[in-house]
């Protein structure tokens, strides 16, 4: 599920906080583990904005919440980080 900007200030979220950095497809997987916990994120990539730029790059990607969100994500971020580390 994309969730664009639009539709995160529609939906009345608050301030964004920033909860992970990390390579395109974590961030990616991260971002569907939020979705299915029911936690609207925003993911900016480096290579998306590369591509609408012109030109194509590997980054990594920023993973944004609803501040109001926080607890809960970060608890979802916490174990994710524990399962992929090394």
């Amino acid at each position: 599920m994309n969730v664009s900007i639009y539709s995160i200030k529609r939906r009345n979220m608050s301030e964004l906080k920033l909860i992970y950095e990390g390579t395109d497809i974590e961030s990616q997987i991260l971002k569907s583990q939020l979705a299915e916990a029911g936690i609207n994120s925003l993911l900016r990539s480096e290579a998306n904005d590369g591509r609408i730029a012109g030109f194509g790059t590997f980054g990594s990607s920023r993973l944004f919440i609803s501040e109001i969100d926080t607890k809960n994500a970060m608890e979802i971020v916490a174990l994710f980080k524990t399962r992929n580390q090394g």
